[in-house]
């Protein structure tokens, strides 16, 4: 779009190329200048002549004097235009910035591809995902879980995936799986789980022995066996399913 204006500087009233044109001649460079500023970069003589109300004859005379003096070249551009005219002089330009830098957010939501949705849903549910829902996953039974769970709550342990998965990473590096250091940490009333929690003595059973130990507890969980008797023999298997599952 053409600018609706454009700079004439003081010195056009001083300088002596312009103050020497005749008065008519001056009109004529400015009527020049406007066509310039429309877009008109290149003009025809016939358009020239037809635009300044002038004879062909007319025009040649003043043509020939604006070239000599350096104010236009043979194909009627203006001289040093861009030199003197700024892209800032363009209102549009201007108006454009202005609008950007006042612009309000827009409150209309843009659908995103199936893709970003897939995605975006995904992490949500992760970020939404219960204590109990994290255990399950990593292979613990509900109604364990659960009765854990109530066991870390009464001990102000945080409920957070980092520390499952800490504990579970202990537990598989000392031969136990996850469900089963569950088991052990419930059954002894524990917030977490430590194999030498598993392996320490402990008085508090009443009988000189040590306490049994994870083995025993986790077999007696899953056997439960009738009578102590046996509850070797159900170790023995116990660890057998572990070697099989490591």
């Amino acid at each position: 779009m053409a600018n609706q204006w454009f700079r004439v500087y003081a010195e056009f009233a001083t300088d002596p190329k312009v103050q020497m044109l005749s008065e008519v001649d001056q009109r004529r460079l400015v009527m020049l200048f406007c066509f310039r500023c429309n877009d008109h970069v290149t003009l025809h003589d016939e358009e020239v002549t037809f635009m300044l109300r002038i004879s062909n004859e007319e025009w040649q005379v003043t043509k020939a004097l604006f070239i000599d003096k350096g104010f236009i070249d043979n194909d009627c551009n203006v001289l040093n235009w861009d030199k003197r005219q700024f892209i800032s002089d363009s209102s549009a330009e201007r108006v454009a910035r202005h609008r950007a830098k006042n612009k309000k957010p827009c409150n209309v939501t843009v659908t995103p591809p199936d893709t970003e949705q897939t995605q975006n849903r995904t992490d949500t549910e992760h970020k939404k995902q219960t204590p109990l829902a994290m255990l399950m996953a990593m292979g613990v039974s509900k109604q364990l879980a659960g009765d854990w769970l109530k066991v870390r709550k009464a001990k102000n342990a945080a409920p957070t995936q980092t520390a499952f998965d800490t504990i579970k990473n202990h537990a598989e590096k000392n031969g136990y799986t996850f469900a089963a250091a569950v088991r052990i940490a419930t059954s002894e009333n524990w917030a977490g789980f430590k194999i030498d929690w598993v392996n320490k003595p402990s008085a508090s059973k009443g009988f000189s022995n040590a306490r049994e130990d994870g083995r025993q507890v986790a077999a007696k969980s899953i056997f439960k066996p009738s009578n102590t008797q046996h509850l070797t023999k159900e170790i023995e298997v116990y660890d057998e399913q572990q070697k099989l599952t490591a």
